[in-house]
């Protein structure tokens, strides 16, 4: 089963002042694409029904790879690395896809700069830590999908561009205690310090073997229009997935494997 949400920003200017955390959120979320959308599936019903076929599927590797939890790993120097090596695996693959729907549909592909994307204690935030970072809080705080008593989460119905349906689950873009947004986070991290910064924001929580791979996660975005839309925007020029162990969606329950992706799309102008 899944969930998943796409978020986007594409204005030219931005302004931050002294508002409140909540006040910046309400300006954002008027002036932009703000979509969040929820999917799920039978666990008995096959995920190739509802997939949307993938142009990179027979020539990207690891899009089939089921992530494993640390424990599945021996204590040793080489299960160590193995273990650490799944998502930068599985991160590859989603940008793999990624870019063979992107030059399928005559655009350029999105890059992944290593100098940006290191993720050492020593290294400069980017977008591929503020992707990583999210992923964790999500997992860790699940207040993804629907919106149920007690649960502290921005609902979808503050957007007005979702429908009845939509607006019963929680906004995935909106962080529950610190109210910060793709963008905000983006800013945070200090991308396009200089510059003005183009942001979307893909998410997908999936469990279940067939509901946890890079095919699993890219064929969905493909089959809906917010997140396709974003995969194939002009307007960006880099890509950074993170995914994280767990499910940021509580209706996932205990069940393994579960995987939650972020995925961050930019450019600076």
């Amino acid at each position: 089963m899944s969930h998943f949400s796409p978020f986007s920003h594409r204005q030219r200017h931005v302004r931050d002042g002294a508002q409140s955390r909540s006040r910046r959120a309400a300006a954002l979320a008027s002036g932009t694409l703000l979509l969040g959308l929820t999917a799920a599936l039978s666990p008995a019903q096959p995920v190739a029904a509802a997939a949307t076929p993938l142009e990179g599927a027979g020539t990207c590797a690891n899009i089939d790879m089921v992530y494993r939890d640390k424990s599945a790993f021996p204590d040793t120097a080489r299960g160590r690395v193995d273990y650490r090596m799944q998502s930068s695996a599985i991160e590859r693959a989603v940008l793999c896809l990624v870019n063979a729907e992107r030059t399928a549909g005559g655009l350029r592909p999105l890059s992944r700069p290593y100098a940006l994307g290191k993720m050492g204690k020593n290294s400069p935030p980017t977008l591929g830590n503020a992707a990583a970072r999210h992923a964790a809080d999500a997992v860790k705080l699940r207040w993804w999908g629907e919106v149920q008593p007690g649960k502290k989460c921005v609902p979808n119905k503050d957007n007005p561009k979702t429908s009845q349906d939509e607006s019963k689950t929680c906004n995935s873009h909106i962080h529950p205690q610190t109210e910060s947004t793709p963008l905000s986070r983006a800013q945070a991290v200090g991308y396009c310090r200089r510059g003005t910064p183009s942001i979307a924001e893909n998410t997908y929580a999936g469990w279940g073997r067939g509901y946890v791979t890079a095919r699993a996660a890219v064929s969905r975005w493909m089959g809906s229009e917010g997140h396709r839309n974003n995969i194939l925007s002009p307007d960006f020029t880099v890509l950074y997935t993170r995914v994280a162990w767990g499910s940021a969606d509580p209706a996932a329950g205990s069940t393994t494997p579960a995987l939650t992706y972020v995925q961050m799309f930019g450019h600076c102008a």
